[in-house]
């Protein structure tokens, strides 16, 4: 394992979600078209910290500058007046406000930029053509590798972007302009691949080198880096996406960030002895985008697709999701991976406490007894002592095992956007709780 940063946050415990603010409107050229607003973001962020019993939870917000997402990288030195509130001045002013009302709902809300991406239309686009920081093709000119919103997507020389000092400037001015996102202490940045230079030739080592550098400056300013995805770039590798994928697909290449990279988004092409040996406090992930492992270690759910402005029903996808992905991925986090056992779908991890996980079935167990069957639940809410949650799609009725000894009754509660909405109590007898779970509906346990 690469030398190991100090975070500023244990992402295993946190819950990490992105929010979609804006992006260019196709339809009507320099306009952004509006997802959310910084004042809906808000009541968003309220009414998700009552569904998660306020365990701490960090925002990156996509699409906050310019016109939106994808829009005048390399620069993030504007924040996006679209989202503004009427009664501010400025919509930095909003956004400032935001990050300050957040905190008294649990919450961090940070910036999803960009390191890699560079637009035409960028203001210090210039500055990267004369620094030579962009990916050139053999004939020397630079490479528009992709497109988005219309424009041609150049990415930066990595190699040159450090060591010419524009990555410095534009670090600086960027914690200068916006002090209230560096104090949060993370940002999310997004697409950190290496790709090759070939005029002049630039290795993707040379090219790893610089990024750890850049990624080492930023965590200097009391920053941590969270990205998109697995980082296991090698020389091989053209400059394209293979088939869609990303292009550090092949699990037997070294992971390149870990230790300095604590969460991805998207967690690709990881082996069995990687995630044994890495501790989640060290790397975690989103999703693990192999459907073995997402039903093996489950991850931080992927909100943003959820919360949709005016979607009557984006409670219930929310409180299915915290309940089945991201609450069994706190509680397995909590215990160290000890082996992995099977193959294919077949795949089981044992944890400590003889906590075990398999991919079949979505099954947890403690000493052989089921906790989790599917969607249907009863886990430890580690992140309170003596609570637990209980959740299941069709509806359940059945007796669980209370684990701790010196309790005699329990309070439960229905978990809801509005809060919690106090049912009964219930009596534990021998160390178990009769309880019948409603479908679609989670519960609070509280024992006492």
């Amino acid at each position: 394992m690469n030398e190991v940063l100090h975070f500023h946050y244990d992402y295993s415990k946190c819950m990490v979600m992105k929010l979609g603010m804006a992006h260019p409107d196709k339809e009507n050229v320099g306009k952004s078209k509006v997802l959310l607003t910084f004042a809906d973001a808000l009541e968003y962020i309220k009414k998700i910290d009552n569904i998660t019993q306020g365990i701490t939870k960090i925002y990156y917000l996509v699409g906050w500058q310019y016109l939106g997402h994808d829009d005048k990288y390399p620069d993030f030195f504007e924040v996006n007046e679209a989202l503004k509130r009427p009664e501010d001045k400025t919509a930095y002013d909003s956004f400032r406000w935001l990050s300050e009302e957040a905190e008294k709902y649990h919450s961090v809300v940070s910036v999803h930029i960009n390191f890699n991406d560079a637009y035409e239309n960028a203001p210090s686009f210039g500055d990267f053509v004369k620094a030579n920081a962009l990916i050139r093709k053999k004939n020397g000119k630079p490479h528009a590798i992709e497109s988005y919103n219309g424009r041609k997507c150049y990415k930066t020389c990595h190699k040159a972007y450090w060591e010419s000092g524009l990555f410095k400037r534009q670090f600086d001015r960027f914690v200068e302009t916006f002090p209230f996102i560096a104090e949060t202490g993370t940002i999310h940045v997004d697409n950190f691949q290496c790709y090759k230079n070939y005029a002049p030739y630039v290795s993707i080592k040379e090219m790893q080198d610089a990024r750890r550098e850049m990624i080492k400056y930023v965590h200097a300013k009391g920053i941590d880096i969270t990205s998109e995805f697995t980082y296991k770039e090698s020389e091989s590798l053209p400059n394209k996406p293979i088939f869609g994928l990303p292009r550090d697909h092949f699990r037997k290449y070294l992971h390149d960030t870990v230790g300095l990279i604590p969460l991805s988004w998207w967690c690709y092409r990881l082996t069995p002895q990687e995630l044994i040996d890495t501790p989640p406090s060290v790397y975690c992930g989103g999703e693990y985008r192999e459907k073995k492992y997402n039903q093996l270690l489950y991850g931080n759910m992927h909100g943003e697709d959820i919360v949709k402005k005016d979607d009557p029903h984006w409670a219930e996808e929310f409180i299915h999701r915290f309940a089945t992905y991201q609450v069994p991925c706190h509680f397995l986090n909590a215990h160290k991976r000890l082996a992995m056992n099977g193959k294919g779908n077949n795949l089981s991890c044992q944890f400590s406490e003889d906590i075990a996980s398999y991919s079949k079935g979505e099954k947890i167990t403690r000493n052989g007894k089921v906790i989790k069957d599917g969607d249907t639940l009863f886990l430890p809410f580690v992140h309170k002592e003596k609570q637990y949650i209980a959740y299941s799609t069709k509806g359940d009725c059945r007796a669980w095992d209370i684990w701790e000894s010196d309790v005699s009754k329990a309070k439960l509660y229905k978990i809801t956007e509005n809060g919690n909405v106090f049912l009964k109590e219930a009596e534990i007898v021998n160390c178990k709780i009769e309880l019948s779970v409603p479908p679609k509906t989670a519960l609070l346990i509280v024992c006492e």
